[in-house]
């Protein structure tokens, strides 16, 4: 099963980011990791240019980011201080004009294994998603877990894991599963049969009780030929007699779980807006792939997640294909689902 030893939180200090330290300590405590704390400083160069109204000569590298940095350290260090020492790790400032490149470079030169943050920081917007935490969503790739305000770890048990059938969409499940057993939550495999036509064409037909049991099988042999291909840290499905319901052994000794594995499959003429809708009110979690080394480069894992990213209120964590990922899902023998939406 995949573990998070290192674990990075990038904050701003603000209750939006302190929504992300309970629930890093808790995946920490799980996989005996250690959670790290990280701030990011403006350069000398944005302070330079914010400072040139003040009538009075200041020199940013003398004057400013000595006080900062050590206001910056204090505040750390009492964050630090609050993790029981099991899972305590280290402090690191950054300095960068985009708070998320810097994040997202310092992860992956120190090798971390997980980004946990707050949905948004200081940012009050409107918006679901603060500028930082969509910025490292979209582009690290270390895998990144966005947590909303209020939300607690006793609060994650039910984990959506939407897919469009391709093993690379299936390349977020070790995680999903990893996150299951940290909260002893159950997976919703999600996948939306797309309806061609218009959204307010009427139709008697409904094309989900026609053909969602082949879909479900066919979904099965595809997560099969995954956990098989791939052999993720010894998962395992177990199929059970009843359709849709399903479990997932994960770990082994006295780690071993069976997670819980229920398949949803909807029909819809929008896949981004059917998980969002779906996700709502039946999830707490929407673990999600996410594009990989050429942009955009697979509609599943580009625009819709984009999409959920930005419009979901609730935590979402995103996971980036591996080029060895990207090289084996074009060379496998297996293909998509596929089904028949006329009666």
């Amino acid at each position: 099963m995949k573990t998070y030893k290192k674990i990075l939180v990038p904050t701003d200090f603000s209750k939006g980011a302190e929504a992300a330290y309970a629930i890093s300590r808790q995946i920490a405590y799980k996989f005996g990791g250690k959670t790290d704390f990280m701030h990011v400083l403006p350069t000398s160069e944005y302070l330079r240019d914010s400072l040139k109204k003040v009538p009075v000569a200041v020199d940013p590298e003398q004057d400013v980011i000595p006080e900062i940095v050590k206001e910056a350290e204090i505040k750390l260090k009492s964050v630090l201080e609050e993790v029981d020492e099991e899972v305590r790790g280290k402090i690191h400032i950054g300095k960068n004009r985009k708070p998320a490149d810097s994040i997202i470079h310092y992860s992956k030169d120190e090798s971390y294994d997980l980004i946990v943050m707050g949905a948004k920081g200081e940012d009050r917007s409107l918006m679901k998603r603060g500028a930082t935490t969509l910025r490292t969503l979209r582009n690290s790739k270390i895998p990144v877990l966005a947590v909303d305000e209020g939300v607690s770890p006793g609060d994650i048990k039910r984990i959506l894991l939407p897919t469009d059938s391709s093993q690379l969409s299936l390349t977020a499940l070790p995680h999903a599963v990893a996150l299951a057993h940290a909260f002893g939550a159950e997976i919703a495999l999600f996948y939306v049969m797309e309806m061609f036509g218009g959204i307010t064409e009427e139709s008697d037909f409904k094309p989900e009780e026609h053909e969602k049991e082949k879909i479900y099988e066919q979904l099965m042999v595809r997560l099969e030929h995954y956990l098989q291909d791939r052999n993720p840290e010894g998962i395992e499905l177990q199929r059970s007699e009843k359709s849709f319901l399903d479990s997932l052994k994960a770990g082994v000794g006295a780690s071993e779980k069976f997670i819980p594995l229920k398949t949803v499959v909807i029909a819809g003429y929008s896949v981004h807006y059917e998980i969002e809708k779906y996700a709502e009110k039946n999830s707490d979690l929407v673990v999600m792939a996410t594009h990989g080394h050429s942009g955009f480069a697979h509609l599943f894992l580009g625009s819709i997640t984009e999409k959920v990213v930005q419009n979901l209120s609730k935590p979402v964590m995103t996971t980036r294909p591996t080029e060895t990922e990207f090289e084996r899902a074009e060379k496998s023998s297996i293909g998509m689902v596929t089904f028949n939406p006329l009666p």
